[in-house]
C-alpha cells in the first residue's frame, strides 16, 4: 500500500489583506499643533520665563502735548530690553516725575527720555531761593521751541567778544509778544537766578550787548567757557 505523495510545498500562514487605518485629518493636525503649542506657552510661564526681559521702563499711557505736567497716572511701566544707549536715557522710575513738564509731544506707548521732561524738583525751590529777572530779548536769537521749564543759557556779545553771562538757567515765562510779526521782534524771558550778581551782570548785558538765548535742556553736562574771540585779532 502505497502512500499519497507528500504536498512539496511548505504550509504557509494565511495572509489577509485588511483596511489600512486611516491617516489624522488636517484638522486634528491643528488642533494638536495648537495643544502643544499652547503646552509650550503654560511651561515657559510656570517657569518663570527666564528668557524674558526683566527691566522696566516707563511708557506712556495716553497723548500728552508738550508743556504738560505729568501725574503717575500717565505713565506705566513695561518690561524691554533695549540698547546700552537707550536703556541709559530712558527713565526706569516715577521719582520726582509727578509734576514734570514735558518738553515734546508724546504719542500714547512711547518711552520717556530723561532729555525729554523737566524733573517736578527742579522747580521746588524757586520760590525760596531764586530770584526772578526779566529781560528783552531779540527773537531771531531765541529758540522758538522754549517752553516754561527748559533751561537757558544767556549769551552776551559786544565789541567782538561773546561772553557768559548765565548757564543753565531756569525758564520761569516766556512772552513772545504776538502782536509783532515774524522773527525780527523782540520778546520778553522771566528767568530764575540764585546768585545776585548775576542777576546784575544780566541787567548790564542786556542793557549794553547783543543777548542771544541758548537752550540748554538737552545738554545740561556741557560746560561753556567764560568768554571767546573766535575770528577777533588781537592787538598787542
Amino acid at each position: 500500500m502505497t502512500k499519497p505523495p507528500a504536498d512539496a510545498s511548505p504550509q504557509r500562514s494565511t495572509r489577509r489583506i485588511t483596511p489600512r487605518g486611516s491617516l489624522p485629518s488636517g484638522r486634528a493636525l491643528v488642533g494638536a499643533f495648537l495643544i502643544t503649542a499652547a503646552a509650550l506657552g503654560a511651561f515657559a510661564v510656570a517657569s518663570g520665563g527666564e528668557n524674558g526681559p526683566t527691566t522696566r521702563y516707563l511708557v506712556t499711557t495716553r497723548a500728552i502735548e508738550i508743556g504738560e505736567r505729568l501725574s503717575t497716572t500717565d505713565v506705566q511701566f513695561e518690561a524691554m530690553t533695549l540698547s546700552d544707549e537707550l536703556a541709559d536715557r530712558s527713565l526706569n522710575s516715577t521719582n520726582g516725575l509727578d509734576g514734570a513738564t514735558v518738553l515734546r509731544t508724546f504719542r500714547a506707548g512711547e518711552l520717556i527720555d530723561i532729555a525729554d521732561v523737566i524733573p517736578a524738583n527742579a522747580a521746588a525751590a524757586i520760590d525760596e531761593t531764586m530770584h526772578e529777572v526779566t529781560f528783552g530779548v531779540p527773537l531771531e536769537r531765541t529758540p522758538t521751541s522754549l517752553i516754561p521749564g527748559d533751561r537757558v543759557t544767556v549769551l552776551a556779545t559786544t565789541d567782538g567778544l561773546t561772553h557768559l553771562t548765565v548757564e543753565d538757567a531756569i525758564l520761569l515765562e516766556i512772552d513772545r509778544q504776538p502782536d509783532q510779526i515774524g522773527s525780527s521782534g523782540r520778546g520778553t524771558l522771566t528767568l530764575a537766578i540764585d546768585a545776585p550778581e548775576t542777576v546784575m551782570d544780566i541787567v548790564h548785558m542786556t542793557q549794553t550787548a547783543d543777548i542771544t538765548i541758548v537752550r540748554s535742556t538737552r545738554a545740561l553736562g556741557d560746560t561753556f567757557p567764560e568768554r571767546t574771540n573766535a575770528g577777533v585779532e588781537v592787538v598787542r
